[in-house]
């Protein structure tokens, strides 16, 4: 029997949603490492059973990379190798992302921090080392560090994706994007090239546009938020940008900006289907005096089926009027059944569901504390 678990981080404490294929009827757990922030949660199905990752860090006991393979009943929360080289004299401050590796590559886990770092591990996330190749790239003294995040160091590594035909070629987002084609022995800078063009278009891809010094990724400026890779199509990539929603089909050599059609340029998550082919979810957030940063008071959902030449918004069962919430970067995911179901959680600690593609949306049970990753798990 299909079970599907929809895994929460939050603020406060990892939780799980679970339900059958029908996905009409859900129960949430009791609160799992209660009191640590979850930045991601994830599940690695490579394995029986499959084994849990959270990203969690405490205000006194500092960051972990914790695994369950119970389900989340227990967690073993050590780390060893977690950490930069002495002679670099940073200090892991948080884990933002966390990806296990393709199947054909068991035990591999990699996990992107704060201040910008890889970490790799290759026994199942029970110690890890540092990626040296981009943990020491010539390019980190341009790296910007972000509002609210550690001040030394530079901006977290909060992107991670890998190419499902070749373990060896791999993206990551730090404000700009690197990619490496020989499993992280070097890593370039993306060759950005618009081809098409509004004003934030030529700002994101633009030396000139950017303001940014010659040989300097013109993302560090206008950056990343998520960048993600179309599991069905892998030469597609999507990236919620600072200052718009881009579609690269050309593994990220030249990129269009898609952002037309949608209400904002800004907003943080972006989720591709695991079915259909030219359809993706984004929520794009107000800015406004003082960088307000929520929806602009009817929570919606905006949903394209080709490739971002249209958007559709998504309110059906979603909050309005006089609603703001916001949803950070890791808050959505897809679970690829059919029909597809489509997950996203807020701010606010709210999650919504839709098993029809995004027309309908129903609240799961609970108000949660204010979420920062959704991920789903079919098994």
């Amino acid at each position: 029997m299909t079970q599907v678990q929809v895994l929460v981080g939050t603020r406060k404490a990892a939780f799980i949603y679970t339900s059958d294929a029908a996905r009409k009827n859900w129960r949430v757990s009791e609160p799992m490492l209660s009191g640590w922030t979850i930045h991601h949660v994830v599940g690695d199905t490579r394995c029986d059973p499959p084994k849990l990752y959270a990203a969690a860090k405490h205000a006194v006991w500092g960051p972990s990379i914790a695994r369950s393979t119970d389900g989340g009943k227990t967690w073993d929360q050590k780390t060893p190798g977690l950490k930069f080289p002495e002679d670099m004299n940073w200090r892991v401050d948080a884990v933002w992302n966390i990806k296990p590796g393709l199947p054909s590559e068991p035990g591999v886990v990699y996990a992107g921090t704060a201040p910008a770092g890889l970490f790799r591990s290759e026994d199942w996330g029970e110690s890890w080392e540092s990626v040296e190749s981009i943990n020491r790239h010539e390019n980190r003294r341009f790296w910007q560090p972000i509002a609210g995040g550690p001040t030394e160091g530079g901006p977290p590594l909060q992107s991670i994706e890998i190419d499902p035909r070749d373990s060896g070629h791999m993206y990551v987002a730090i404000t700009g994007a690197y990619v490496t084609l020989d499993g992280g022995a070097r890593w370039r800078l993306f060759s950005h090239r618009a081809v098409s063009g509004s004003l934030q278009a030529k700002a994101f891809v633009s030396q000139a546009a950017a303001q940014v010094p010659p040989g300097i990724d013109p993302a560090a400026a206008h950056d990343m938020h998520k960048l993600i890779i179309d599991q069905k199509n892998p030469d597609r990539l999507w990236t919620q940008a600072h200052l718009g929603v881009f579609r690269s089909d050309d593994g990220g050599r030249s990129w269009e900006d898609v952002t037309d059609g949608l209400p904002s340029f800004h907003g943080f998550p972006i989720a591709v289907t695991k079915r259909e082919p030219d359809a993706a979810y984004v929520v794009p957030l107000i800015t406004g005096p003082g960088n307000f940063r929520t929806s602009d008071g009817q929570f919606a959902v905006y949903r394209t089926r080709d490739g971002g030449k249209t958007w559709d918004r998504l309110t059906d069962g979603l909050p309005g009027p006089d609603n703001y919430q916001s949803v950070y970067r890791e808050g959505m995911d897809t679970d690829g059944l059919d029909p597809e179901g489509v997950y996203v959680g807020t701010s606010n600690g709210m999650t919504y569901a839709s098993i029809d593609g995004g027309d309908h949306w129903m609240t799961l049970p609970g108000m949660l504390p204010p979420i920062l990753s959704v991920s789903c798990v079919t098994t």
